[in-house]
């Protein structure tokens, strides 16, 4: 009798243990999926990755990172990677939004028109498509256009939604313009005979195109679920670039595309050749620069800066830095 009390004892003993080292629910999203770069969250997800990390991250595709701001704010979701520009605004009606981790940081955007359209000045009196106002897209077409020399108010900005939405508004001749990363700057043209017009990458100014953030709350309260994240991240682009067959199938499904040539193209641009800029913030430079885009139309933006409004904590990344956890994944 007492040799069944003492294993009784012992399997409740270990019940608890294991109990104790279960996996910690998350959150994740992608506020849109106009880029390769964004395939990291989903790859690591359905390669088990954050597993490795005490995780149970659950993924979700969201159309807008309009709308994963609003997921965000409303802690249905926990992390989101999105632009940069999104957590200015938020900020400013009092949001505690803070990004923690970088992707692109710049506009890696290409200035597409119709066969019609022969120089920029063409666009005059013209309408351009953008996914929605506030994103990385309407930044994007609004400084393609002024860097073209054509005013933005000279012509009209629809918002269209995802890619492949404007991407048949364009070629069916709804609009004249978008702007599209790659791949689907390089479909329009070679596919459907669009004209780019100019490259935005080429221009030199600084965007937090794509970057990781949270409420500054939830990480006071939960560090170590958000470091472990950001591990898991890490290490899942490491896993990517080391098995590209593996990755185009993911790139596919969730850019909408057919074909591995296609989509060889925004693995190879993205996860290539600018995958390690998750490892850094956004250039300061870049969060300026929406800020005073944002006044422009925003007087509670004027005088603001990436302090003043909380924006960036490198503190996630330099502790993960410091511990070496880098050069080990890398390997």
């Amino acid at each position: 009798m007492k040799k069944i009390i003492f294993w009784a004892v012992v399997l409740q003993i270990v019940l608890v243990s294991q109990a104790g080292f279960a996996a910690e629910k998350l959150r994740a999203a992608s506020g849109g999926f106009g880029t390769a770069i964004n395939v990291i969250v989903p790859a690591a997800y359905h390669q088990g990755v954050f597993k490795k990390y005490g995780l149970d991250v659950e993924y979700i595709a969201l159309a807008s990172g309009t709308l994963g701001m609003q997921t965000l704010l409303a802690n249905e979701i926990q992390v989101l990677f999105t632009t940069g520009a999104l957590p200015v605004t938020s900020n400013l009606q009092g949001g505690d939004v803070t990004i923690i981790a970088g992707g692109i940081n710049f506009f890696p955007f290409k200035l597409i028109v119709r066969p019609e359209i022969k120089a920029a000045e063409d666009l005059r009196g013209k309408t351009v498509a953008i996914s929605q106002f506030g994103s990385a897209s309407d930044f994007a077409a609004v400084a393609a256009l002024e860097r073209a020399g054509v005013n933005p108010k000279q012509t009209t900005l629809m918002q269209l939604g995802a890619n492949a939405s404007r991407l048949a508004a364009l070629t069916g001749g709804a609009v004249q313009a978008t702007v599209f990363s790659e791949p689907f700057a390089t479909v329009a043209v070679k596919k459907f005979g669009m004209r780019e017009i100019l490259d935005l990458a080429d221009s030199g100014i600084p965007f937090p195109q794509n970057c990781f953030m949270v409420r500054r709350s939830y990480l006071e309260q939960n560090r170590v679920k958000v470091v472990n994240f950001i591990k898991g991240v890490i290490d899942g682009l490491y896993v990517l670039k080391r098995q590209k067959a593996a990755t185009l199938p993911v790139l596919k499904r969730y850019l909408r595309i057919d074909d591995d040539e296609t989509a060889a193209i925004g693995y190879d641009y993205y996860l290539v050749k600018h995958g390690d800029g998750i490892l850094t913030l956004p250039d300061r430079k870049g969060i300026e620069f929406v800020i005073t885009e944002v006044a422009k139309t925003n007087p509670k933006a004027k005088g603001q800066t990436p302090e003043s409004l909380k924006l960036l904590d490198p503190s996630v990344l330099d502790e993960i830095k410091k511990s070496g956890f880098v050069e080990k994944v890398k390997r």
